[in-house]
């Protein structure tokens, strides 16, 4: 009984752990809460911006061409550093992601991009590839069934014809499996990882913004013509 009870507290002491520090506080993209477990945390997010600016991977295909990432009025991102540690060479870490979707838009793609703690230089990510007996994917969602891994993000996307959207009002599971201890060849180590709501405007989305975009240019180029006649700016 007693060796049991120090094998139980053994293995307890050398499950790794994961925190999760988000980078912006003032914006409308928040943690909202955070539990540990087994090897991994359960994160509560709640992803509020409204605006939409054009996105594509490091590795522009399909179906991140066209897209259009959810961002903040200053075109900043969901950014967070991942901190982990405790983690043996063949132990899986598991971020789990609640993810709100509380902006006026529904998400057609969901994408975690890999980055150095500056958010300055790619990264990548040490995705935990399917073995057996599970197979458990190293990226899977809730919400949608398409898939990508690249060495520096994964996306999760609507299959054509499927229909599936992350709608507005909807909290989506987010799954995230990672060989840590690759990551840095330590128990120990820290990353940036960027989350990216994507979504397709409807047509008459598309028209507004092609004239604001239309608009915003016009006024550049007048104050530039009547800067260059000496009248100033306006």
């Amino acid at each position: 009984m007693i060796c049991l009870s120090i094998i139980g507290i053994q293995a307890k002491a050398n499950a790794g752990t994961i925190t999760l520090a988000d980078q912006n506080l003032t914006d409308a993209m928040s943690i909202t809460g955070q539990t540990g477990m087994t090897h991994g945390v359960t994160v509560a997010e709640k992803y509020a911006e409204s605006t939409w600016i054009p996105y594509s991977t490091l590795v522009p295909i399909e179906p991140d061409a066209g897209n259009y990432a959810v961002v903040t009025p200053g075109h900043t991102y969901f950014d967070a550093i991942v901190n982990f540690s405790g983690f043996t060479s063949n132990e899986i870490g598991v971020m789990t992601f609640q993810i709100t979707n509380s902006t006026p838009h529904n998400w057609t793609d969901y994408h975690f991009e890999i980055w150095n703690t500056s958010f300055t230089v790619r990264a990548q990510g040490p995705w935990a590839f399917p073995n057996p007996p599970t197979f458990s994917l190293p990226l899977a969602s809730d919400q949608f069934t398409g898939l990508t891994i690249h060495p520096r993000f994964g996306s999760l996307y609507s299959l054509a014809g499927s229909g599936e959207l992350h709608e507005k009002g909807v909290t989506g599971i987010y799954t995230l499996r990672m060989q840590l201890f690759s990551f840095a060849n330590s128990s120990s180590g820290a990353f940036g990882l960027r989350q990216v709501a994507t979504i397709t405007p409807e047509p008459a989305s598309m028209a507004i913004f092609g004239i604001g975009g239309s608009m915003l240019m016009y006024v550049r180029r007048r104050r530039s013509r009547l800067a260059s006649h000496g009248n100033g700016p306006i």
